[in-house]
């Protein structure tokens, strides 16, 4: 999935234009996923991300001129909108695995307050 904003005009994609568009792609397709309350490793999409974003240092060593940064802020600006919206997904990922784990451990609690298996339950005297 190529995100709409590689650069019109140029003949060949810069290798700058090309780690953006990746990482856009990646950071979108996990935002696809997480607004869907799809099941996702995020593991995998860390590993994707880290990787994209060590493509994205190099090819940004290679391209240091004024221009070549000049012509990739547009895409630079969408991959800030994406990871802006990214976080936000992810608090609330995180948000909602949180209250779910509150509910287990609350259960889990009730379970064992009912005195079944509670320590303190009398002995008999000896």
């Amino acid at each position: 999935m190529k995100s709409p904003l590689s650069p019109i005009g140029s003949r060949q994609e810069t290798p700058l234009a090309a780690a953006l568009l990746k990482l856009i792609d990646i950071v979108e397709e996990e935002n696809g996923i997480l607004q869907r309350h799809g099941i996702v490793l995020h593991a995998g999409f860390t590993d994707r991300k880290n990787h994209a974003l060590r493509e994205l240092m190099a090819a940004r060593r290679c391209e240091s001129s004024p221009a070549a940064v000049a012509s990739s802020r547009p895409l630079l600006r969408h991959l800030s909108e994406s990871l802006r919206r990214n976080a936000a997904l992810l608090k609330l990922h995180i948000t909602a695995l949180g209250d779910i784990s509150d509910i287990i451990i609350g259960s889990m609690r009730d379970a064992e307050s009912d005195g079944t298996y509670s320590r303190s339950r009398s002995r008999p005297k000896l």
